[in-house]
């Protein structure tokens, strides 16, 4: 029986070793195998605090 599991990132971009959102969900899903076979969703969110953008993503997917 499979399970559903998520995975955080988070991106602020202050930090000149910061990867991407993007490449950092592209790096998980290739270290996990994941395809669009057990991909079930991505939500994204973003917030600006004392001028410091932070950028967040949920991924959702089957094991």
């Amino acid at each position: 029986m499979s399970k559903i599991k998520t995975k955080h990132f988070q991106y602020t971009g202050v930090d000149d070793f910061d990867k991407a959102i993007d490449q950092q969900i592209n790096d998980y899903l290739n270290e996990k195998s994941i395809d669009s076979d057990n991909l079930i969703d991505v939500k994204y969110s973003a917030h600006s605090s004392q001028g410091v953008n932070t950028y967040s993503a949920l991924l959702i997917y089957q094991d």
